[in-house]
């Protein structure tokens, strides 16, 4: 199996993880009440995917909205990934909408607390 889906729904992200392309997408909106569950499933399979083949990975993050432990999660997930994966090795994207200055400072926190270069892209 090459890719792995969870469908967006009201309070949780679409997530896709493409191993044949490397890409791992997290879109949509992020407000769940039991983050712990669905970011430790999302982990596992990004790290499994992360721990074989070689090349670059690109890492999409478009959330319109998030909550405190989705965000934390997110951050959890990046660290875990750099610790397995050489820098030069992963490309994250951060997007945002120019006039939504909480998802760009998630993602500022995120550029500050990661060993990863992170671009932060208003789109």
């Amino acid at each position: 199996m090459y890719t792995f889906r969870i469908d967006g729904r009201n309070s949780s992200p679409e997530v896709f993880i493409d191993k044949q392309n490397k890409i791992i997408e997290i879109s949509g909106v992020s407000t769940l009440k039991n983050a712990n569950w669905f970011y430790s499933n999302v982990m596992k399979w990004a790290v499994g995917f992360c721990l074989k083949g070689e090349g670059l990975t690109v890492i999409n993050i478009r959330l319109s909205r998030m909550n405190t432990s989705s965000s934390k999660w997110i951050l959890l997930i990046v660290k875990k990934i750099s610790e397995i994966m050489p820098a030069d090795a992963i490309k994250i994207n951060w997007y945002y909408k120019p006039e939504d200055a909480d998802i760009q400072i998630n993602g500022e926190r995120l550029k500050l607390n990661s060993l990863i270069p992170i671009t932060l892209i208003a789109a």
